[in-house]
């Protein structure tokens, strides 16, 4: 099903699509709490968890306090390398909302984020160069040509842009194809799970916060296994379903920590003026973020907000669109 020419299908089986309607149960729920993002220090907490999962599955170091301690510029005792790697990661989670999900080039810049700064030459380019990778102590995988590198990118980005599947399972088995595609010398899983984590939050805006990537730390071992499991069964069907059950523990610590939160204009017009900034958006785009009020909600949020002097409109019913007031813009 999906991408065209894929090298590994996806068999479809009830446990799977039980998992899929799990995690589109629990974003369901955390939507009835009126909870588009968690409280900022969760969400700091929650970026740092991220951060030290995704650069912990590779080997680094630094523990949950250090990532916090290094966020904060503050000095840690850790190595030079280590601290680096969770430097550029901080910077490239917090990038996140800039970086086109549907685009190469923006994978390439993030690429360059992630491994800059020393950590491999040739960061931001893909590989031009035969590539093994250890399964086990005595065993090795030869990566595909690096001839076939560009090419089969290429596809799978026209997959992600044209394919049929739900973007929950297209966000799950890009990562799995950009893993076997192995399109740079180093830094492809971290590289990998980034850009799960940005095309879930195409899905629903509080994967941008969300803390999956500790969850696969956590699993770490489980999820080389299952890597070469779909590898040597040709079906990425054992990926897929760790990787939901990832999303979904996240998602469930998630509901577990945060109650109920107040759904008033003030605190709805404050997530969008932190998304938007002072770039012009739409009363469609205001829904797109607040996906639990009606439209009439949503029109009497920004007339409100106009009234109010937070907001700037120009043009009428139909081509309506708002900006924050210079002094609200940020």
């Amino acid at each position: 099903m999906g991408m065209k020419d894929a090298r590994y299908p996806v068999t479809l089986s009830t446990d799977l699509l039980r998992k899929m309607l799990e995690v589109s149960e629990l974003l369901g729920r955390l939507e009835g709490l009126q909870l588009v993002r968690p409280v900022p220090k969760l969400r700091e907490k929650n970026r740092a968890g991220s951060v030290r999962g995704s650069t912990g599955i590779e080997g680094n170091r630094c523990t949950l306090a250090q990532v916090e301690a290094i966020a904060r510029g503050e000095p840690v005792a850790a190595s030079k390398k280590d601290v680096l790697e969770v430097r550029n990661a901080l910077a490239a989670y917090g990038e996140l909302r800039d970086y086109d999900p549907y685009a190469i080039d923006a994978l390439l810049l993030a690429h360059a984020r992630l491994m800059g700064g020393g950590l491999m030459l040739g960061a931001g380019h893909f590989r031009r160069e035969a590539v093994e990778v250890y399964v086990s102590e005595d065993k090795t995988r030869e990566m595909p040509p690096w001839k076939s590198v560009e090419p089969s990118m290429r596809a799978l980005f026209e997959y992600l842009k044209s394919g049929d599947d739900p973007l929950l399972l297209k966000s799950v088995r890009f990562h799995f194809e950009f893993v076997n595609i192995h399109p740079f010398t180093d830094g492809n899983g971290r590289t990998a799970r980034l850009w799960q984590t940005r095309l879930l939050m195409e899905l629903h805006p509080i994967f941008e916060y969300l803390d999956v990537e500790s969850m696969v730390f956590d699993a770490r071992d489980t999820y080389y296994t299952v890597i070469r499991e779909a590898q040597d069964a040709g079906d990425a069907r054992c990926f897929v379903c760790f990787m939901l059950d990832q999303i979904l523990r996240a998602l469930t610590r998630l509901w577990q920590t945060c109650g109920p939160v107040a759904s008033r204009w003030d605190s709805r017009i404050e997530w969008v003026r932190e998304r938007f900034g002072d770039a012009p958006f739409s009363r469609k785009d205001y829904l797109q973020l607040q996906r639990t009020i009606t439209p009439v909600t949503a029109s009497r949020d920004l007339k409100t907000g106009v009234e109010e002097g937070l907001l700037v409109r120009a043009g009428d019913k139909r081509t309506a669109v708002y900006r924050f007031s210079a002094k609200q813009a940020r």
